[in-house]
């Protein structure tokens, strides 16, 4: 282990990732820049197991190290973590969430420099507590992950860098299918009888976060009946967790064979194998949405209560669908009004951006209201 305030060239650092499938994905292009520093670091990410595929593969990461406790659990299990990481002589934790228990285990394992935001009262927790930056709630989250891991070279643990990070060149997303991913991509879609080259569009009507971030099902449902009458080839695939089971079987329902239900039906690795191999993804903002747009599939992502400033699609294969609204972006989990932000997106606005993305700048004749909306029979 290093003394003073530097770190040697080849140091131990831990890495705490966000709970959050999104706010993972969003970490990568910081990862990517704390290896371009460190290259002979070893760096392990703490995870929990739903975000482990995130980072798996990733080319900056050594280790992930599974992280099961219960978020109510007892001082006890938070102890028996510590007591875990504590053997293995960290140099240096990353603490990437906001949260006060992220840090309490960090200094429970007594890592020496422990370097985070100054949020959730726990500067005393932290070596160095980094001042939130002043333009967070209007410059992508992206940046706010690299902020942090600059703030670590201006804090003189990097000296071993030749550069400082620059944020603006730095700021490509990294993510790559696991294995088990891509096998077990290749076995759902043979179960749907469905070839390799089948045309695919997925859908994903969720959203973790809460309902005022999701598109009414109805609507994605019209809008997967248009597209099939477009497209007359093409399946669609509707993600979700268990959660949304009932609703992506609603979605599905009138599509007939060509709609499946994957709701439940997949884990992390899997469903980003699925997504690697959609020719479109229509998603709110979500996890899943941020898993697309790392594998620069062509998507159309629709907000309501959110800001794509801040939290859209880092990709510019990505079409964003919003209404811009007094009262948006709330940021609330419900909505406490109207839920106008949503309800005034019409089907007919989604599909022309939908077949903007399949169809690329060919021309096509923009439909009439409501003509590929009509006539469609499920076979």
């Amino acid at each position: 282990m290093s003394t003073g305030n530097n770190l040697g060239p080849s140091p131990r650092i831990l890495v705490r990732s966000s709970n959050w499938i999104g706010d993972a994905v969003m970490t990568t292009p910081a990862l990517m820049a704390l290896r371009r520093s460190y290259p002979h670091a070893h760096i392990s990410i703490l995870a929990r197991p739903w975000v482990g595929p995130v980072f798996s593969e990733h080319p900056a990461v050594d280790e992930v190290i599974p992280y099961t406790r219960d978020n109510n659990g007892p001082i006890s299990a938070r102890l028996a973590i510590a007591r875990s990481l504590r053997g293995k002589r960290f140099d240096l934790a990353i603490l990437f969430p906001n949260s006060f228990d992220s840090a309490l285990i960090m200094w429970l394992a007594r890592i020496p420099r422990r370097v985070g935001y100054a949020t959730d009262c726990r500067r005393l927790l932290l070596t160095s507590a980094v001042p939130v930056p002043k333009d967070r709630k209007t410059r992508h989250e992206i940046y706010y992950y690299l902020g942090l891991v600059d703030s670590i070279r201006q804090l003189h643990y990097m000296p071993h860098s030749s550069a400082k990070i620059d944020p603006e060149t730095s700021t490509k997303l990294s993510l790559r299918v696991p294995a088990q991913g891509k096998s077990g991509a290749i076995r759902i879609l043979k179960q749907l009888g469905l070839s390799q080259g089948s045309m695919l569009i997925g859908l994903n009507p969720g959203a973790a976060y809460g309902p005022a971030k999701c598109w009414p099902p109805e609507r994605f449902s019209s809008l997967g009946k248009a597209l099939i009458e477009r497209f007359k080839g093409c399946h669609i695939l509707v993600f979700g967790t268990d959660k949304d089971i009932s609703v992506a079987g609603d979605i599905c329902a009138p599509l007939g064979k060509r709609g499946h239900n994957l709701a439940g039906k997949t884990d992390l690795a899997e469903a980003m194998g699925l997504i690697s191999r959609l020719n479109l993804f229509v998603s709110n903002d979500s996890g899943l949405m941020h898993i697309g747009a790392a594998l620069d599939v062509p998507m159309v992502a629709i907000f309501g209560s959110t800001n794509p400033s801040t939290t859209g699609p880092w990709s510019n294969n990505s079409r964003v669908i919003r209404h811009e609204l007094p009262c948006s972006p709330c940021l609330k989990r419900t909505c406490p009004r109207d839920f106008r932000c949503m309800l005034g997106i019409e089907v007919e606005e989604v599909l022309e951006a939908c077949l903007w993305q399949i169809e690329g700048n060919r021309s096509h004749s923009p439909p009439a209201s409501g003509s590929l909306l009509k006539g469609f029979s499920a076979d």
